[in-house]
């Protein structure tokens, strides 16, 4: 190798997961009376609301011998679609993050962070009476529709 090259970054674990935002218009004396514990922000409608994100699924791939990787992730049934309204938006994202070592491993390892935005919608009625009839699903993974967002 030649001297003062960088190293060659390989991936070695890629941790996928399933996030769902809420984000609330809310002026600060509701979101108190209500007893909500989330940051006050900027909503992208320009009030003023509160926004929490949370995981609802995720996976780790061990990476650093693999060309190829799958993954599986179940979506709660309990769980709401995306939806948007004038004082509540829901988002769903699909979240990778790569962790990056150099080879040879002469710095610390880098993460690469991507995030594909996601609509969720309800599965149509004749996909869950086909999905019924086949076999009666586990109460938590009854099947949805994603797409993934078209970049902005």
């Amino acid at each position: 190798a030649e001297e003062g090259a960088a190293a060659a970054l390989q991936c070695s674990l890629l941790t996928i997961s399933l996030d769902l935002e809420e984000e609330v218009e809310c002026d600060e004396q509701l979101c108190d009376e209500l007893g909500w514990d989330l940051a006050l922000t900027r909503t992208e409608a320009g009030g003023t609301g509160a926004r929490s994100s949370r995981t609802v699924e995720s996976v780790e791939v061990a990476a650093a011998a693999v060309r190829e990787a799958s993954f599986e992730l179940l979506l709660p049934s309990h769980l709401p679609p995306s939806c948007e309204a004038p004082a509540l938006t829901l988002r769903w994202k699909l979240r990778f993050i790569f962790t990056l070592r150099p080879r040879p491993e002469t710095e610390a390892a880098q993460t690469l962070d991507w995030v594909l935005p996601m609509t969720v919608r309800p599965a149509p009625r004749r996909s869950l009476a086909r999905a019924a009839a086949v076999a009666t699903p586990p109460p938590a993974t009854l099947p949805l529709w994603l797409e993934a967002d078209a970049p902005g």
